[in-house]
């Protein structure tokens, strides 16, 4: 089966938007949805394609957008059978797709990288709708390369993308932080609603919206020897994530009801994990793109963890961006134990000054919201159709 669902949604759509298969993909195109509807294009208008994991349809939920769900798999990069039925699968998902486009003519197709991205972009070229391919990360996956030599309009977050000719625009913020006044907001509620004192050390960790097997054994090991000799509390809030949450849900538990000085809060996702981030002192966390311009937005010193074997080794670019600019400390993943985490917690948290300096170095690298910008770039091809 190759489109889950109702493969021409309830209503034909003007605005197809692909993106899914994990947050860093989604989070961004939601900002972009988002900032189209504060422009009046109507919501039942935009349409999302993804891939077939439950995230999609739980992230997009709460926003009422309609989804496709393309049952595509990557391509691995040796001879493979594998490689024979993912061709086939991504034929057939094109030929579908480009059916519907021809049949209800959307007036743009945005890409947002993925290997399930390219075949709407593929079925829009076909019958010569207008593109744009979106690349949120320092350097741009496979199938965004492709799109880009097919794309209308590339937009791209860095100068390092590696596509030619993109324009660069940063980094599409999530539609909560958009619309979230961190000047106004009570940055401080997270802290609030958790009885985490305005004087304490928070630390928030975590490695994307499935987690991170190699940061959660780093973060409990941490909280079973490390002694933090501090003269405030330390919080350490951990979101484990969906895949490891059984694994390490017991040991987590029996931490948060110890007696150990280090205090510890976990869960296994957090939807508005912005707001801790907003709240924390130091942020542990995989590197993606996403999670980067969030940390500027909120001008957080961090410690990244690289995802090793990323398409393109984009996080390890995304990491050292931040490193770069005094922002970040990095640790490899081969490198990443307790008590490698505790040296670097320890070297960035010994002074207030260092955290403050990393905190402001972070929030002068923030280039500012993406959203707004692809939004205006959709608008004008839409325009050039005679939307009005």
């Amino acid at each position: 089966m190759i489109v889950v669902g109702n493969p021409g949604w309830q209503s034909p759509k003007m605005v197809w938007v692909a993106a899914g298969g994990t947050a860093g993909h989604l989070l961004p195109a939601l900002g972009v949805a988002e900032a189209l509807v504060r422009s009046g294009v109507a919501r039942e208008s935009i349409g999302f394609i993804g891939s077939t994991r439950p995230l999609e349809a739980q992230i997009l939920a709460p926003y009422g957008f309609e989804l496709m769900q393309l049952d595509v798999t990557g391509l691995v990069r040796k001879v493979s059978l594998a490689n024979l039925a993912g061709l086939w699968r991504f034929l057939l998902a094109t030929s579908v797709l480009f059916r519907l486009a021809r049949r209800t003519r959307p007036r743009v197709v945005v890409g947002f990288g993925g290997y399930f991205s390219f075949p709407p972009i593929v079925a829009a070229t076909l019958t010569r709708v207008p593109t744009v391919v979106v690349e949120t990360n320092a350097v741009a996956g496979l199938a965004n390369r492709l799109s880009a030599r097919l794309g209308t309009r590339v937009l791209a977050s860095s100068s390092t993308s590696g596509i030619r000719n993109a324009e660069v625009i940063g980094v599409p913020l999530r539609p909560e932080i958009s619309q979230w006044d961190k000047g106004q907001s009570d940055v401080d509620s997270f802290r609030n609603l958790r009885g985490i004192g305005q004087d304490s050390l928070l630390i928030c960790a975590f490695g994307g919206s499935l987690g991170s097997f190699t940061i959660n054994t780093a973060v409990i090991d941490l909280l079973k020897s490390w002694h933090a000799n501090q003269d405030r509390e330390v919080v350490v809030y951990h979101v484990i994530g969906s895949r490891d949450f059984r694994r390490f849900k017991d040991v987590a538990e029996q931490l948060s009801k110890s007696d150990s000085p280090i205090r510890y809060l976990f869960s296994e996702f957090d939807p508005e994990i912005f707001k801790a981030i907003a709240a924390c002192d130091l942020v542990i966390s995989r590197a993606g793109s996403g999670t980067v311009a969030e940390l500027g937005y909120f001008g957080k010193p961090s410690i990244l963890i690289p995802l090793p074997n990323a398409p393109g080794d984009h996080q390890s670019e995304n990491a050292r961006m931040l490193e770069r600019l005094g922002a970040a400390r990095v640790i490899l993943d081969d490198e990443l134990n307790a008590e490698r985490l505790i040296k670097e917690i320890e070297a960035v948290t010994r002074e207030g000054e260092v955290l403050q300096e990393m905190s402001s170095r972070s929030g002068s690298g923030f280039p500012g919201d993406g959203a707004p910008k692809v939004s205006d770039e959709i608008l004008t091809l839409m325009r050039r159709q005679g939307w009005d």
